[in-house]
């Protein structure tokens, strides 16, 4: 009995060092620790789906309550980096709506992800070449990123600009996505990123806000 529960123990610790380490993994070579140079023009770009019908806002992993006002995971996200840069915000969006029901939500992301989609977007930056720092925000959909931030990397010219990531993740941590983000873009310069667990997305304010300071973007 001892070793069964010191089996599960270790196995619990194993988790949590797993957990922890997640949103630190796969930082691609090259990657800065600092946004280079001063005087940006920030632009915010993220990714966001509305909560499906009938799932419950507090339990979702896209929806979070913050101060009794309802967001998506990025979109809180992104909106916390807006409020202390000053950034502009640009959320991505398809042509095509998402499903409101959860499954087929789901099973449309897994087709999409499945045949290499490109969904088109409805979402058109006419000044994207007047930023030189790009956050770009997306929730991790089936280990990897929603396809429709393939289309956002394939529509846009990123070459010379800056791009800082964040997500929402499900426990995946990145889940290797910032390794695409660097072969989809190897003419920008990718600035160490902000990864968090979706269940602490409505508590994750403070440390966003640390991470802003520590890559030099507000003081």
């Amino acid at each position: 009995m001892k070793k069964y529960y010191l089996l599960s123990f270790l196995g619990i610790v194993l988790l949590g060092v797993f957990l922890a380490c997640s949103d630190e993994e796969e930082v691609p070579p090259g990657t800065e620790t600092v946004v280079p140079g001063t005087d940006h023009n920030i632009l915010i770009a993220y990714f966001s789906e509305p909560i499906p019908d009938g799932v419950d806002a507090n339990s979702s992993a896209s929806r979070v309550v913050v101060d009794g006002e309802l967001y998506g995971s990025v979109e809180y996200m992104a909106a916390v980096i807006g409020e202390a840069t000053g950034g502009d915000m640009a959320r991505i969006r398809t042509a095509q709506s998402y499903p409101g029901n959860y499954d087929d939500l789901a099973a449309q992301a897994d087709e999409e992800r499945q045949s290499d989609a490109r969904p088109e977007l409805s979402t058109v930056i006419e000044n994207f070449d007047d930023y030189d720092v790009v956050f770009v925000g997306y929730p991790i959909w089936w280990y990897q990123m929603p396809m429709a931030m393939y289309t956002f990397f394939d529509t846009y010219d990123f070459a010379g600009k800056t791009i800082v990531p964040f997500s929402s993740h499900g426990g995946s941590g990145w889940s290797g996505t910032l390794g695409v983000i660097t072969e989809l873009e190897p003419d920008a310069t990718l600035v160490t990123g902000r990864s968090v667990s979706r269940g602490g997305v409505a508590e994750s304010e403070e440390g966003i806000l640390q991470w802003l300071q520590d890559i030099g973007i507000v003081e």
